[in-house]
């Protein structure tokens, strides 16, 4: 593919043979703000770079804020690239948060205040250097990372191994658009519909022993509460699953 070629989008059930779907994929702030929007992804908070199709990010910087709000933490991460980002924590409700104050509105005391830490973060203060891993998601039209792990950074010999892993991806994986041949296309599709007609046949037998399925599964045809047929339109996603650790981007 050449430069003056147009972007392939494959379809989500292509995205399994992806490079980066579910890697830790390690990015700068501006990278992650630079990643691009496409409809019928949303709900999945998959994003792309050229045609890379992305959900799970890490990042290192210094912390330069901390907010609190009720049931989560925001961090906010500065990695010298000109842009920060934020990073979302959630936080347990504290035990008993469903007792009333005794006011009668029935607003809680506890319920007020955001829950303990985990023990893992309790270390972590504005000025501390850390690395981010979690899903991308977007929060009034600006990106934020979903943090499923914080930890500190300890030495700057770790800042610079992970600025090496920056470079080697981009120029390994991100520096080129996504290519697959087409008869590896049409065996995803065989494949992807194979699944799903042998859905719809389990569908269709449970209705017929007396069961109804009242539940959205991806397929071509779903039953109603009625036991009828109506047209789906969506497409299979791959399913949103923490990246295994035979990830050779992952420390």
């Amino acid at each position: 593919m050449t430069s003056a070629e147009p972007l392939v989008y494959y379809p989500a059930y292509c995205f399994h043979l992806s490079p980066t779907i579910n890697k830790w994929c390690p990015l700068r702030a501006t990278d992650i703000h630079g990643l691009e929007c496409r409809p019928g992804f949303e709900g999945d908070n998959v994003f792309f770079s050229l045609n890379h199709p992305i959900r799970w990010v890490r990042i290192v910087g210094v912390v330069v804020a901390i907010d609190e709000y009720h049931g989560r933490r925001i961090y906010t991460i500065d990695d010298s690239t000109g842009e920060c980002i934020e990073c979302c924590l959630d936080i347990p409700k504290p035990p008993g948060s469903g007792r009333q104050n005794g006011s009668g509105n029935g607003t809680t005391t506890a319920s007020l205040a955001p829950g303990p830490a985990p023990d893992a973060i309790l270390d972590i203060d504005v000025g501390v250097v850390v690395e981010v891993k979690g899903s991308t998601k977007l929060f009034r039209d600006q990106k934020q990372i979903k943090i499923q792990k914080l930890q500190r950074i300890r030495s700057t010999n770790q800042e610079v191994e992970f600025w090496n892993k920056i470079r080697d991806f981009r120029r390994q994986v991100l520096g080129r658009p996504w290519v697959l041949e087409t008869r590896e296309v049409r065996r995803c599709k065989k494949q992807y519909m194979a699944d799903v007609d042998a859905e719809e046949k389990k569908r269709k037998k449970k209705v017929e022993n007396g069961y109804i399925i009242d539940r959205n599964l991806p397929s071509r045809r779903r039953l109603s509460t009625k036991g009828g047929n109506e047209r789906s339109g969506s497409a299979k996603q791959e399913a949103l699953t923490e990246p295994g650790a035979r990830n050779p981007y992952t420390t």
